[in-house]
């Protein structure tokens, strides 16, 4: 009798396997739709040819998550904006809504109209004392393997969070300014930075967006780049004391007469050599 059933089940193993897939493929069904099902907001996404286009994005993984609407055409995006305001977090819900429409359709959205591209990323790196490699080597790694990536057969989308903070403010500027130009010519890029002259350097490749409050209060991603940081205001929100912020506040007034206006840089990428 073993050996008879043995028999039938090998006999038919073309059919079990096909019934199993069937079966896997409606338990992924029924596993989507109850996602989609338990949120509040999603959409079905249109594809583009290039134009990156969210409205009222949300990342579906926070409690009380803000809606933030992007509309990219051919440039990337340098986003701009105060310390926590929600840089890192809107870079994810793109990246997230990015890889969400391409795997499965759909978007945490009220509407979304995205390409079918692979999505690459820099954020969170950190220097190891294990590895015995620095911030700035591993800012530089990553970077590498973004350019690679982008010069590969399958370019898509970079998304960089704060792009080399880990070498002095000049050749961080210098470095960002090289690798980000150079990246975009080949992908798409959005790119989130406070090192602000990076805006005017690169506005040939970038739309410059800046995060912040509008007037009702509620978090908006609007064109611009920010015009007052807040960096050292927070040192006396964390109790610092008016003496360092004083401090702070003559260095601040030094750099700012001695870098210039930021907006002088735009012809330094984007002019003939």
């Amino acid at each position: 009798h073993y050996y008879r059933t043995q028999a039938i089940v090998f006999a038919e193993r073309d059919f079990l396997i096909g019934c199993y897939l069937a079966c896997a493929e409606l338990e992924a069904d029924l596993a989507l739709a109850r996602t989609l099902l338990a949120s509040p907001v999603w959409c079905w996404a249109e594809r583009s040819g290039g134009a990156i286009e969210i409205e009222a994005g949300v990342h579906p993984l926070l409690a009380s998550p803000a809606a933030l609407s992007v509309a990219l055409e051919e440039k990337g995006a340098f986003i701009s904006g105060p310390n926590g305001s929600g840089k890192s977090t809107f870079l994810r819900m793109l990246g997230l809504n990015l890889v969400v429409a391409r795997a499965f359709g759909f978007c945490h959205a009220r509407r979304a109209r995205l390409p079918a591209l692979p999505v690459y990323a820099s954020m969170q790196n950190e220097d190891s004392l294990l590895d015995g490699q620095s911030l700035y080597m591993a800012e530089l790694r990553r970077a590498k393997e973004l350019i690679a990536a982008a010069e590969g057969p399958h370019p898509g989308i970079c998304l960089i969070d704060e792009i080399f903070r880990g070498t002095n403010h000049v050749e961080s500027v210098a470095s960002s300014a090289a690798v980000l130009d150079t990246l975009a010519a080949r992908a798409r890029v959005v790119v989130s930075s406070h090192n602000l002259v990076l805006a005017s350097l690169l506005e040939h490749r970038f739309e410059a967006l800046c995060l912040g409050r509008d007037a009702q209060g509620e978090l908006v991603l609007a064109p611009g780049v920010l015009a007052r940081t807040n960096g050292i205001a927070l040192l006396a929100a964390q109790g610092f004391g008016a003496e360092i912020e004083g401090k702070a506040q003559k260095v601040a007034a030094w750099l700012e007469s001695y870098l210039g206006q930021p907006e002088a840089g735009a012809h330094v990428l984007n002019s003939p050599a």
